[in-house]
């Protein structure tokens, strides 16, 4: 079990050297955050995505979230479906579902690990300028806070 807490401005936290070691391996990726509703947030689920690629061995990512809305649901379905497309092209099966109830953000992985972050993707202060150092390069990027909770189940 690995407990960390992530201070604010802290800078070297990128998702490889937060999820990367505990990917590996794992077939089956579930992810329960309700806040994946804003073009950012897709975004960082997006990056997350990516990292998976990378990793390899993904066959599945199964996402439950939420939404304010109707129309809100219907825009990120839309995002949610072009990332669909973009991931089968890696072989990796993304599919999605809507839930008024979760509240808690964790990733559980067919490998046994269970990642628990309080502020789940969206860990990232957005920069001053996207024309800065760390904008596009998570380790350099200043944090939020958060804490992170790594279990072996």
């Amino acid at each position: 079990m690995a407990l960390t807490t992530i201070f604010y401005g802290d800078t070297g936290h990128s998702y490889e050297s937060i999820f990367g070691r505990h990917l590996r391996g794992a077939r089956k990726i579930t992810i329960e955050d309700p806040y994946i509703r804003s073009q950012h947030q897709v975004l960082n689920l997006v990056r997350f995505c990516e990292l998976v690629v990378k990793i390899g061995t993904a066959e599945s990512i199964k996402l439950t979230t939420g939404t304010d809305s109707q129309y809100q649901q219907g825009e990120v379905e839309e995002k949610f479906t072009h990332l669909q497309e973009s991931l089968q092209e890696h072989g990796i099966e993304f599919t999605w579902k809507f839930s008024d109830v979760i509240h808690d953000r964790e990733i559980r992985l067919d490998n046994g690990w269970l990642i628990k972050i309080g502020r789940g993707f969206d860990i990232y202060q957005k920069p001053e300028s996207w024309f800065m150092v760390g904008a596009n390069d998570h380790d350099l990027r200043p944090c939020l806070e958060t804490k992170v909770d790594i279990f072996k189940r």
